[in-house]
């Protein structure tokens, strides 16, 4: 906690709030103190979690107590309990408030206080054996201290030590609530520890520190410290204007962004109550005060809390901030004047400046002279941005007077004060920030009044006037006519330029105006505004807010890219109060587009073939099929980052159409070969497919239900069943942007759960007397199963028809038939005589799929039988005769 050297307070603060009612909290820690000359010591302090800790003063007042050189005691302390080497915690000296005196190596606890009051003495121990700074480096002594508000109305405390034998009490426990003048228990408690060392020093480390608390809640995000701006000046007739910062870091380089609650001081005197609001990190309060003298500010806690130990920074004009510039001196007679905030470049319109002085029975401000005409010097502070770092440094102008800027370089400016004390000015600044105007009037012997001096000053926030947002492309009509300008998705840059004021009815920020250069704001946020699709939706721009900066032209080019398809309009919005406590203006493009897709994404569904024949799940060679479900492919434009972009496909900006789709039918099977080794030939007959929206920025291409395949069928195609493996492709996907799929082409196979079987329809021979009733010709389907021909029992689907048959014989008439094969049998024809005697040829006209090469001749044929009636004698020629059937 502190070193081995003179005149130390130093502090550190547990991130955590410790609820105060209803909590036990339990604190153990390893204590070191050596290597010096025996002071001062260290307290553990607990203070109100809603005033920002600040350490007390140094020696004996150990960083809790006060000390009568100015000194306050620690911001907020509701328990200081001290662990003195030297003994003074406990001595009512040095501005300390009660005690018993000075008592070396002992352990004692002041109370609650306030800046110079309070911090009473309430318990403590005699003279300690061993002595607190008796552990050297290596030899520790453990401490204890307990803190019980479990009972409503009482917060006992009690601390012990263990020196190596078990804990010791040191003070009985004791309720705190009992002393006079002890403050009642805060909401939450922060915990402190603060080292010191006076004239005398020593060496003071804890370790293995623990805390146990009933209840114990994090502490959040948390102001890095406030800032305060003031004229310096003020009058006592009038509330006088502040501004103040909460900064997120300790450069104040980012506003605290959030809601914050801030509580000030002085107490007293501030139109509406110490307890106020800020938001967008900056904001303005009143003070008034009926009696002149110096008043000092500060911000004594807020809700988010303060980082601890934080300092209020103050600047009076346009000075250094610093924690001792929080003096504000309010004078009794002064020029008394209100700058209202001002747009850039616009005139301010008649600000009343007002010679007054304080009433000394009203206290209200009355005139200090009237009816005269007076010359008062004028100058200007930039307050934000300060003199550092400006890319201009334009001047302020009254009643278009340019003034100096600084005191240095006052521009004096004759004022007729009317009646009531009264004249009035134009101020124009013609740029953006905070300023301060100065005015000063000094009385003189010519005028009758020497040696009076009435000082005024109002500091006042000028913004832009509007904003010009431009990118390199813009479409007026902006429909879907535009050109293309950019993927969605695709880096692009805006230029947003900070615009001063033209004219009041000025719409377009982009002809002709005036900048602001020293504009600067972080985090603005930026929109997107939807023109077209009217259907459409506005989508996202990346990144979603910017930090303009200061330059001589005022622009900032920010690369951004948009999400979506169509045409758009962007937008600055920035948050309410964003800007040193005010609104600023949104900015607002013309039409930006054409916005269009950066590709395709393609998922397919391969669909299924359906069988011919789908109970017993095959299809011939040379039979047609189709489709049992058709292929389709989900079309899904994407932006660059591969989010989809669902403007696309309203009306107008789709610009794919079925015709953009390439596809590649097969015309050959991949797998199946025929008897020579050649892949199996393969036709298509396809139908127009279609391409329809599925939902916002998808679409759905499909084939066609009617599409119809065919597997070749030859004399060589006489194989073995095998199932379909047929590949189709999606060649190309392109819309008339030149927007193609991601990744083409897009191979797919469709399923198929059925076999392709080389089939034949075969009919017999029959004969017999020509004088029977009828001739019964049987007949069937086979099918090739890799080595012969069997009868296909899978086919109960097959249609037949006697009507299909034609004879080259007179003998017999064929009875009308027709049927379906069942289990690949049929019939058998009837075929009745007419009583002659002869041969008749009968041929099957049946579909290629059902013909074959009867003769192996390398050419189908339809299948045939003979039947003979009457006596068949044969061939004379030929010695024997058989009948031998095909294969």
């Amino acid at each position: 906690m502190t070193e081995a050297v003179g005149n130390q307070s130093t502090a550190a603060t547990l991130q955590r709030e410790i609820p105060g009612a209803e909590n036990l909290v339990v604190l153990e820690f390893d204590y070191y103190a050596y290597g010096g000359n025996g002071a001062d010591g260290i307290a553990v302090v607990l203070s109100d979690a809603a005033i920002t800790p600040q350490p007390g003063s140094f020696g004996g007042s150990l960083g809790y107590a006060q000390r009568n050189n100015g000194d306050a005691g620690f911001a907020g302390g509701w328990l200081g309990i001290g662990i003195d080497e030297f003994g003074n915690f406990s001595a009512e000296a040095d501005g300390r408030q009660g005690g018993v005196g000075q008592i070396t190596d002992s352990v004692s606890i002041r109370g609650s206080g306030s800046g110079a009051d309070g911090y009473r003495y309430l318990a403590g121990t005699g003279t300690l054996s061993p002595g607190i700074d008796s552990t050297g480096p290596n030899n520790p002594h453990r401490y204890r201290i307990t803190v019980d508000s479990r009972l409503p109305g009482q917060a006992i405390v009690a601390v012990e030590r263990n020196t190596g034998s078990g804990f010791e009490e040191l003070i009985a426990p004791f309720d705190v609530l009992s002393a006079a003048g002890q403050a009642a228990v805060p909401e939450n408690f922060l915990l402190s520890l603060t080292g010191s060392t006076g004239d005398s020093s020593n060496i003071h480390e804890l370790d293995e520190l623990q805390l146990c608390a009933l209840k114990l809640n994090p502490v959040g995000v948390q102001v890095d410290h406030f800032e305060i701006d003031h004229d310096g000046v003020a009058l006592t007739c009038q509330p006088e204007t502040v501004t103040i910062r909460a900064c997120a870091d300790a450069d104040c380089n980012q506003l605290f962004s959030d809601p914050v609650t801030a509580t000030l001081a002085p107490e007293d005197g501030w139109v509406g109550g110490n307890v106020v609001s800020i938001t967008g990190g900056a904001g303005t309060v009143a003070l008034q005060k009926t009696v002149a003298g110096p008043v000092t500010l500060n911000v004594v806690g807020s809700q988010p809390s303060t980082r601890p130990q934080s300092q209020t920074l103050c600047r009076i004009g346009n000075g250094p901030l610093a924690p001792g510039n929080c003096t504000l001196s309010f004078v009794d007679s002064g020029l008394a004047f209100e700058v209202p905030d001002l747009k850039s470049h616009r005139p301010s319109g008649p600000v009343q400046i007002r010679a007054v002085r304080r009433d000394d029975e009203t206290q209200a401000c009355v005139p200090a002279f009237e009816n005269v005409s007076k010359k008062v010097e004028f100058w200007s502070t930039y307050v934000s941005p300060g003199d550092a770092d400006r890319p201009a440094s334009r001047l302020l102008e009254i009643d278009e007077i340019a003034i100096g800027n600084g005191a240095a370089s006052s521009t004096e400016v004759d004022l007729n004060f009317g009646a009531g004390g009264m004249a009035e000015i134009d101020v124009v600044y013609p740029d953006a920030g905070q300023m301060q105007l100065n005015a000063l009037y000094s009385g003189s012997e010519a005028t009758g009044d020497a040696g009076l001096i009435m000082p005024g000053a109002d500091s006042f926030v000028s913004v832009p006037a509007g904003f010009c947002v431009s990118a390199d492309s813009s479409c007026p009509q902006g429909d879907d006519t535009c050109p293309l300008f950019r993927r969605a998705g695709e880096s692009f840059d805006l230029t947003i330029t900070a615009a001063g004021w033209q004219s009041d009815a000025d719409v377009d920020f982009c002809v002709g105006n005036p900048v602001t250069p020293n504009f600067e704001l972080s985090g603005i946020p930026l929109l997107a505004e939807l023109v077209a699709p009217a259907d459409g939706e506005a989508g996202t721009i990346a990144p979603g807010s910017y930090d303009h900066v200061r330059s001589v032209d005022a622009e900032t080019t920010v690369p951004v890219n948009h999400s979506e398809v169509g045409v758009f309009r962007f937008l600055t919005n920035p948050v309410p109060g964003a800007y040193l406590g005010r609104d600023l203006p949104p900015g607002r493009s013309v039409s930006i587009g054409r916005f269009y897709p950066d590709r395709f994404r393609v998922m397919v569904d391969p669909g299924a073939f359906e069988a011919e024949c789908g109970v017993g799940q095959f299809t011939y060679s040379g039979q047609p099929f189709g489709w049992l479900m058709t292929p389709t492919a989900l079309l899904e434009p994407l932006s660059v980052q591969g989010v989809r972009t669902r403007n696309y496909t309203s009306d107008g900006f789709r610009r794919l159409s079925v015709a953009g789709v390439s596809t590649l039918a097969p015309d050959q099977d991949a797998a199946a070969t025929d008897i020579n080794g050649d892949l199996l030939a393969f036709s298509v007959t396809q139908e127009a497919a279609t391409l329809t929206v599925q939902e916002p920025g998808l679409m759905l291409f499909s084939f066609n239900l009617n599409d119809q395949f065919e597997y070749t069928k030859s004399s060589v195609t006489r194989v073995e069943p095998f199932k379909p493996e047929l590949v189709f492709v999606i060649n190309s996907v392109q819309d008339d942007d030149g927007v193609q799929a991601e990744a083409a082409p897009y191979e797919f196979e469709p399923k198929a759960s059925f076999e392709i079987r080389y089939g034949r329809l075969i009919m017999e021979n029959v004969y017999g007397p020509e004088t029977v009733e009828a001739l019964f010709m049987p007949f069937r389907v086979e099918s090739f199963d890799g080595g012969r021909f069997v009868t296909h029992v899978a086919d109960s689907c097959t249609g037949w028809t006697a009507a299909d048959i034609d004879t080259t014989g007179t003998h017999h008439v064929l009875v009308s038939d027709s049927g379906t094969f069942d289990g690949g049998t049929a019939g058998p024809l009837r075929l009745e005589p007419v009583g002659t005697q002869g041969t008749d040829l009968l041929t099957w006209d049946v579909p290629k799929w059902l013909e074959d090469d009867w003769g192996n001749e390398g050419a189908l044929r339809a299948p045939s039988a003979t039947a003979t009636f009457g006596v068949y004698r044969g061939n004379d020629r030929i010695i024997y005769w058989r009948e031998v059937l095909a294969n």
